[in-house]
């Protein structure tokens, strides 16, 4: 995908995500993320703190967590859902699929292309302190 495509779809994806960030921000507790890594290990339930330099610093439960931007292949914010008995679009049987939650796959970017989504998802995801 050309650069300019890859700018073109991710800050057009993202242009009303700031606005709907706020909003969320009064009426949530922090953004929850989930990390897949390089090596197919998937980190759960943190928190988005800051993008230092080429590093992704993350707070699990009890400590700081940094990933190098190049070791990291997808993050995904995990939006709260409740369970359904009934049916409803994007469940199979009450069970939910993640259809709500936001992907952002990082495998086929370069260094550049990934700092440039890392910031777009900072602003349209401040860390809580921010907030």
């Amino acid at each position: 995908m050309p650069a300019c495509s890859l700018l073109a779809l991710v800050f057009g994806l993202g242009a009303a995500a700031p606005a709907a960030a706020q909003d969320r921000a009064a009426a949530e507790p922090a953004d929850r993320w989930q990390i897949m890594l390089r090596d197919g290990s998937t980190l759960w339930d943190l928190r988005l703190v800051t993008l230092n330099g080429d590093t992704l610093v993350f707070r699990g439960n009890d400590s700081i967590l940094r990933f190098p931007l190049m070791r990291v292949d997808e993050l995904r914010l995990v939006r709260k859902a409740t369970r359904s008995i009934t049916p409803e679009a994007g469940r199979y049987g009450g069970v939910l699929d993640g259809a709500d939650d936001e992907v952002y796959r990082l495998t086929l970017f370069d260094l550049n292309e990934r700092r440039q989504v890392l910031q777009q998802i900072l602003r349209a995801h401040p860390p809580t302190e921010q907030r």
